[in-house]
């Protein structure tokens, strides 16, 4: 009899993250993919982080 290989078990998504997909413009795409090879990010990680960092932005910007 044949063992059957074992399947790897994907990561569990973290709690406060939702996995979701997105299209973005092919340059827009490279420039990101780019610099989260740069920053040893994935490219989700690095998304959230400019997102949280625009969201700042905005608030600052509606109080003055």
């Amino acid at each position: 009899m044949k063992k059957r290989k074992s399947k790897k078990r994907k990561k569990k998504p973290s709690k406060d993250l939702i996995k979701t997909t997105i299209s973005l413009p092919l340059n827009l795409w490279k420039e990101l993919k780019l610099e989260s090879i740069e920053k040893r990010k994935t490219l989700g990680e690095l998304i959230t982080e400019k997102l949280k960092r625009l969201e700042r932005l905005e608030k600052k910007a509606r109080l003055i």
